[in-house]
């Protein structure tokens, strides 16, 4: 099989490059992107996007700048369909002709995806100081505000952390290194990551999440505010007929899957293990490719790498703290989302932002979140 993508285990999937501002020729977008919380809270935001220039050159954008475009174009197209005091169905050709030309050059559709709203969102607040929780920036906001920011802010500290749980794994089981204190590094790092997910409600209140950042994020694709989908105008590839897509997620992020490959744990088939699978469309291409062939090698390759019972005590040990996460995760989406439904009808609660009802699936894979030893 070739390896060539199993090397992003060793770095994480936080890109190496974030491009921080366009060249003039987007100077449109960036001070729609620039503006957009008072755009939105003043109702502005139809007038805006019709005023902008119809189609751009993209053909010049290397790779980080793409992802920026695709940011811009992503908050703004988002913030045009949810921001308005009704929810439209078409998207206006002013972004929707330069924003599937991008979507086309990255390979991912034309939505905002985890991809722009974290992972390529952020820069160190101070670059002369280490990584740090608090010493990321935020690049783009929907409204802004603390809970905003803090929501994406843990996304990129725990993917920050995830590349030496991923290094570690890739060490032991791929390169097969018997050396078990890289099992004892990964489990470290889990821990880490747990900590980090623990400092969610720091700095992210359950209702301010639930009416400021949630509503932004929906995807069309069963959502019952878009039952048919959005109509991406003048984009002659969709023939006129509404689009689909899947709303932001963590879902969409690399991590979990990778280390359920790594690890051996397995999903049932059933439609919640297909949506999980049809998450990886929105992913980077790079990234797609590197959990299909880790799929692929623990299917045919992971039984021999299990050598020693010390080896699957501490393999067991890590599974139980990605246990850990995934139950955070549940327990998070009961706070914030369920029990603010309760008394808020503003968004609803029977889907998630990627268009799933969450609470069967994030239960389904806690459960199954258990050691293949077991």
């Amino acid at each position: 099989m070739d390896r060539l993508n199993f090397s992003i285990l060793e770095i994480g999937f936080l890109p190496n490059k974030i491009s921080t501002l366009l060249s003039n020729e987007f100077d449109d977008v960036e001070h729609i992107a620039k503006n957009l919380p008072k755009i939105l809270a003043n109702n502005q935001i139809k007038d805006e996007v019709l005023n902008l220039e119809t189609e751009k050159d993209i053909s010049n954008l290397s790779i980080d700048e793409l992802e920026r475009a695709m940011l811009l174009y992503s908050y703004i197209g988002h913030g045009y369909i949810w921001g308005g005091t009704s929810i439209e169905k078409v998207i206006p050709k002013n972004i929707s002709k330069t924003w599937y030309k991008i979507s086309q050059k990255l390979d991912r559709p034309p939505i905002l995806s985890y991809a722009s709203y974290a992972l390529n969102n952020w820069k160190l607040q101070d670059v002369n100081k280490p990584f740090d929780l608090e010493n990321i920036r935020i690049l783009q906001n929907f409204l802004g505000g603390m809970d905003e920011d803090w929501f994406i802010m843990i996304h990129i500290a725990i993917e920050h952390e995830a590349k030496e749980i991923l290094n570690n794994l890739k060490t032991y089981y791929l390169d097969q290194n018997e050396d078990q204190s890289y099992l004892e590094n990964a489990l470290v790092s889990i821990k880490k990551i747990n900590q980090i997910m623990n400092r969610m409600p720091e700095k992210c209140d359950p209702f301010i999440y639930y009416n400021r950042v949630r509503p932004y994020i929906f995807g069309w694709k069963n959502n019952p505010a878009t039952p048919n989908g959005v109509i991406y105008e003048d984009v002659e590839e969709y023939g006129g007929n509404p689009q689909l897509f899947r709303g932001e997620t963590g879902a969409q992020s690399s991590i979990v899957p990778a280390l359920d490959a790594l690890l051996g744990v397995t999903h049932s088939n059933d439609p919640l293990k297909e949506y999980l699978d049809e998450m990886r469309l929105y992913m980077p291409k790079e990234h797609r490719n590197l959990l299909n062939d880790l799929d692929q090698w623990s299917e045919n390759n992971r039984h021999k790498s299990i050598r020693e019972d010390s080896s699957v005590v501490l393999s067991d040990e890590i599974i139980k703290e990605v246990h850990a996460f995934r139950n955070k995760h549940l327990e998070y989406a009961r706070i914030y989302i369920y029990e603010q439904s309760l008394s808020n009808q503003n968004n609803s609660n029977v889907v998630g932002t990627g268009g799933t009802p969450f609470m069967k699936y994030l239960d389904k894979h806690l459960q199954e979140t258990v050691s293949s030893n077991d």
